[in-house]
């Protein structure tokens, strides 16, 4: 047996836990096979909404998801830490995605048309957001209602993406735009 074999076993005995625990403690979501949910996930599900991750994904610490609709995550999809998720109606986010920390995914706002009444009273908009396969979102972006990302997409740190994003597109900025497509083919 080398050094490393017990600390791996350890660590995988950990991961399994966490798993094991996120599965009692949040009974109405679903969490694939093999998924690695890290300490301090806050999950609010309301009545009847749903929850879904498919297998092999990673919940990195400290992540922040209140559904009130249905939230669908694909195979593989990877969320750094302090991530946060906002679900009135709907948000689905494909597989092989890589969402950097701190990124906020939500698919409603406020209403704020008129200054009579507090915008706290004025009710929201909702729209569903559709985030495609192989998207890899940077640190600190933010997704709002109603936008759809298509396919193997980049969203660069810190940009808010207000509109959709055609697939294989480069997109940076406050409001986020294209800045270039992505070249097919192998990398290299």
């Amino acid at each position: 047996m080398t050094p490393s074999q017990p600390r791996r076993a350890a660590a995988r005995a950990g991961r399994e836990l966490r798993l094991s625990a996120a599965r009692l403690r949040h009974r109405r979501a679903s969490f694939g096979h093999n998924c690695e949910i890290r300490p301090g996930l806050h999950l609010y599900i309301a009545p009847d909404a749903e929850v879904r991750f498919a297998e092999h994904c990673v919940v990195d610490r400290r992540m922040t998801i209140e559904c009130h609709g249905e939230l669908v995550v694909g195979a593989h999809t990877i969320f750094g830490h302090s991530c946060t998720l906002g679900v009135r109606e709907a948000v689905t986010i494909g597989a092989d995605c890589l969402i950097a920390e701190m990124v906020s995914i939500r698919d409603h706002d406020h209403r704020s048309a008129t200054l009579a009444v507090p915008i706290r009273l004025q009710g929201s908009d909702v729209a569903p957001v559709s985030i495609g396969n192989n998207v890899w979102i940077g640190s600190k972006a933010t997704i709002l209602k109603g936008v759809t990302i298509g396919n193997d997409v980049i969203i660069g740190a810190g940009a808010v993406v207000t509109r959709d994003i055609p697939a294989a597109s480069v997109a940076l900025g406050v409001p986020a735009r294209v800045i270039r497509r992505r070249a097919s083919g192998l990398p290299g």
